[in-house]
């Protein structure tokens, strides 16, 4: 079951038509607006990555050796995804603390707690680079992994919903928006989950949208933002439809004020998806 979570949740790196959906594809998307993903558990963890400015042209091969680790990681089986993102200029969102994410996703809670299952990882990285890289560049990117990163901020965190999704699976220069919330009131997860989440799963059925994931933070580190409390990840359409004016209601005008008067955005970011390396079918 959490598997096949795991598969719906990689399509927040999915791309969608929305001309290309035919009535009986229709049809099932609507269906699984009405799917709860409330019998299904994912636990990640977030790594905020500020890399040493005097290293940045080897950050992304450093972590190109560590995706081939992964990779071998994957196989023991309480791992089961590496994502790596960039941060991207954004000329609407100041710019954040950090230059990269990497996202690390897991069979379920207790996988996660019984760790990555490494005994030794100097033989591993050997291993899974062989025939890759060469042994002396694995040498040398090993030799910076205590200084390339000069600041590591770390969160762990549970789904706690997710929109609806159609497309393909992830690819090189999928681009997702993140937001780092704090919650203002107890209402708050409530107006996420059972007033935001429908407007944007009509989103995605009329073709703006491609995904929206709903995050928990469970624990962080102590350098970490301790005012987050939610992160969301959201795709949006670059060949979306102009959308068509309308008069809001009065209920949903006062929904959009009491649910927006819930939370406070304290992060933002634009990231590119530069790597990554999944056990399970894309």
């Amino acid at each position: 079951m959490n598997q096949i979570f795991f598969l719906w949740l990689i399509c927040i790196f999915k791309l969608i038509n929305h001309k290309s959906i035919e009535m009986k594809q229709f049809k099932i998307l609507l269906f699984l607006l009405l799917v709860p993903v409330f019998t299904f558990s994912q636990v990640f963890d977030i790594e905020q990555v500020k890399v040493n400015p005097s290293m940045m042209g080897d950050y992304e091969k450093f972590e190109g050796m560590w995706a081939n680790a992964h990779e071998e990681i994957h196989k023991i089986g309480n791992k089961i995804g590496w994502f790596l993102f960039k941060v991207v200029p954004n000329s609407n969102q100041p710019k954040p603390g950090f230059d990269y994410v990497i996202l690390n996703f897991y069979k379920d809670a207790e996988a996660k707690k019984a760790g990555w299952g490494v005994k030794n990882f100097q033989t591993l990285m050997k291993k899974a680079n062989y025939g890759k890289i060469k042994s002396s560049e694995v040498k040398r990117l090993s030799s910076l992994g205590g200084k390339i990163k000069s600041e590591v901020k770390g969160y762990s965190l549970s789904v706690l919903d997710a929109t609806i999704e159609v497309g393909s699976g992830p690819t090189i220069g999928d681009r997702v928006t993140y937001h780092g919330v704090k919650a203002l009131n107890d209402d708050y997860e409530n107006y996420e989950m059972k007033w935001f989440k429908d407007g944007h799963n009509q989103d995605i059925i009329e073709g703006r949208r491609l995904a929206w994931y709903f995050n928990k933070v469970e624990s962080s580190t102590d350098n970490a933002d301790k005012s987050m409390t939610h992160v969301i990840f959201e795709r949006f359409n670059p060949s979306a439809p102009q959308s068509e004016a309308f008069e809001p209601t009065f209920v949903q005008q006062m929904m959009w004020k009491h649910g927006g008067a819930s939370r406070e955005f304290i992060e933002d970011a634009t990231l590119e998806l530069v790597n990554f390396r999944s056990s399970l079918p894309q």
